[in-house]
């Protein structure tokens, strides 16, 4: 049975879809820095009967993702898929008060990273026949919200990307898709209520024109992830899909 990769695999978001797609095929935990965490999510695995490893990756290292990618591919014979659930720490602020180390810091982790990503995953696919790279985005690629520049601007630059390889891979059957969440129950938004006004006023005000009316949860998120990982989003490819509550419509 071929695997799925994850990296960003020990973040809010990464550990629920760990958890949901390692009922679906064995799944290599990527982390940079957590290791115990990632561990202990492998365990966790392996005790409710699914198979896991883990490895480390350094995102913006590209040799450092393809030597990932290949080896967790060794590993399982194969993968089907590779997902990105990753995301620097962001500043929710104006652009007009973002550093330009932020900037660079960010666009750097997101861009370059997702890059790699693309280049060294679309080509391990091809290599086994074919597969799905989901990357994670933002709602903020769909619909712009104050304050949120270091979010929907790098993630716009990964869509592009994410199309860019969708359309050229295709041929190879490879599929790319991202998922773009609005205010979910985990990660980012329990952070950012801790550090200032104007990043708790960006998350209430996303929250407040969310037609739901309610945060996501982690679990939903990645149940759409499975999805387009599945046979069954076998023709999806090229697409972002919020999972916003309706945020972005």
């Amino acid at each position: 049975m071929t695997g799925i990769a994850i990296l960003g695999a020990t973040g809010g978001l990464g550990e629920a879809v760990v958890r949901r797609l390692a009922a679906r095929a064995p799944v290599t935990i990527g982390f940079r820095t957590s290791e115990a965490k990632a561990q202990a999510l492998a365990e966790e695995i392996r005790g409710a009967g699914g198979t896991a490893d883990i490895a480390q990756v350094d995102i913006a290292d590209g040799a450092s993702v393809e030597a990932f990618l290949r080896t967790a591919a060794a590993r399982w014979g194969g993968l089907a898929a590779i997902v990105s659930a990753t995301g620097p720490a962001i500043p929710l602020c104006p652009l007009s008060e973002v550093s330009e180390a932020d900037f660079r810091r960010i666009y750097e982790a997101d861009v370059l990273g997702s890059f790699n990503v693309f280049r060294h995953g679309a080509q391990v696919l091809k290599d086994g026949g074919g597969g799905a790279i989901v990357a994670f985005l933002t709602t903020a690629v769909l619909r712009t919200l104050e304050n949120d520049g270091m979010s929907g601007g790098p993630k716009t630059a990964v869509a592009a990307l994410l199309k860019q390889t969708a359309r050229e891979m295709g041929p190879a059957n490879v599929r790319c898709n991202g998922v773009a969440p609005g205010v979910i129950d985990a990660g980012i938004v329990h952070s950012s209520f801790a550090v200032t006004e104007t990043a708790m006023n960006v998350i209430t005000d996303c929250l407040n024109k969310t037609p739901l009316g309610r945060m996501g949860t982690p679990a939903e998120v990645a149940a759409l992830v499975d999805f387009l990982v599945s046979p069954e989003a076998a023709y999806i490819s090229g697409q972002v899909i919020a999972v916003d509550g309706g945020y972005s419509a």
